[in-house]
């Protein structure tokens, strides 16, 4: 919370000035409530259309890590009412490859940061409306291009400290008929949640870095393969936290290697998203995460870790865990 320092140096020196300066500020309050507002409506046009237009297309999606470029090419298939069809260039399917937002981040991208549009743009040979979401010190954290004619995302950038570090373009689309899907109701989150503690689960309401719980389900419905997943996001970035009890052997999986996060042990495998494995509390945790590095870190480090890790399941588990993070993440 800021403080307001106020210092008089005479009396009723500033007093006459008081009334005009709340004025103005409360000008500028509702001329940011305004401008979020049409943001707003723009993205939430985008979740619509997402859900209730037909496409296909060309996307070219790309991080930048400072360890290296990642890029790939995906072709991209929807018919209203069903799962996105997609096709990379590669032998993994990218993250974010859809003209699609999910409903649940929009809140979380509004809270998160500061959100107004910025004029238009053009994407895949369509005329867009920019939006763009920016942090505290004024920065750009995220833009957002959405076709003026059929409502779809087209273009989505995510920056840190000015560098962007991903990047999502249709190169080109065909907009088919569009359909009334219903949103269905979806599942209450904080039900699910009390539940979940009440079976034992550690269910954090938040990750640091500005991150926030949004979906926690079970993957089986019995024991022993119950597998817990937890998607958090602050609405430009997503983190899937995959819980399941047991402990891990001594020896990495192939891909993973060996680190610390708080002078505890960590398996890691770099890339884009990022993946992190690590026994604690009873339980092999593993996350994967699209966030920059250091808020990967910070997010391991709240978590509990086992100081040493223990001979017990091996990378069995963690190759079964990588399977349900490609299944399951939000990231995709």
């Amino acid at each position: 919370m800021r403080r307001a320092v106020v210092v008089l140096v005479g009396a009723g020196l500033l007093l006459p000035a008081a009334p005009a300066l709340a004025g103005a500020r409360a000008g500028d309050a509702s001329a940011s409530r305004r401008m979020e507002d049409q943001a707003l409506a723009v993205l939430e046009r985008a979740v619509r259309a997402g859900r209730t237009v037909g496409y296909r297309g060309t996307q070219h999606v790309a991080t930048w890590d400072g360890t290296g470029d990642e890029t790939a090419v995906v072709e991209v298939s929807h018919r209203p009412g069903e799962r996105s069809v997609l096709h990379a260039d590669g032998a993994a399917t990218p993250a974010a490859a859809t003209a699609a937002l999910d409903p649940r981040v929009v809140p979380l991208l509004a809270a998160s940061y500061a959100l107004e549009v910025a004029g238009s743009g053009r994407s895949a040979g369509r005329s867009t409306t920019v939006v763009v979401a920016r942090r505290d010190d004024g920065r750009v954290a995220g833009r957002f291009e959405v076709d003026q004619a059929s409502g779809l995302l087209l273009r989505r950038e995510v920056y840190v400290a000015g560098r962007r570090l991903r990047s999502s373009a249709l190169v080109d689309l065909e907009v088919r008929a569009a359909a009334d899907v219903p949103s269905g109701e979806g599942v209450d989150l904080a039900s699910a949640t009390a539940q979940l503690r009440a079976q034992g689960w550690r269910v954090p309401d938040a990750l640091p870095g500005g991150f926030r719980l949004f979906d926690a389900r079970l993957s089986a419905p019995d024991e022993p393969e119950h597998v817990l997943h937890l998607a958090y996001s602050d609405g430009l970035s997503a983190t899937s936290l995959f819980v399941q009890r047991g402990s891990l052997g001594s020896s990495p999986p192939d891909g993973f290697s060996s680190d610390e996060v708080g002078g505890r042990p960590v398996w890691v495998r770099p890339g884009a998203p990022e993946r992190v494995v690590w026994s604690g509390g009873g339980a092999v945790w593993t996350l994967v995460s699209d966030a920059p590095d250091d808020v990967v870190r910070d997010a391991v480090a709240t978590l509990p870790r086992d100081r040493v890790e223990r001979d017990g399941v091996l990378a069995r588990l963690c190759r079964g865990l990588g399977r349900l993070a490609a299944a399951l993440s939000p990231l995709d």
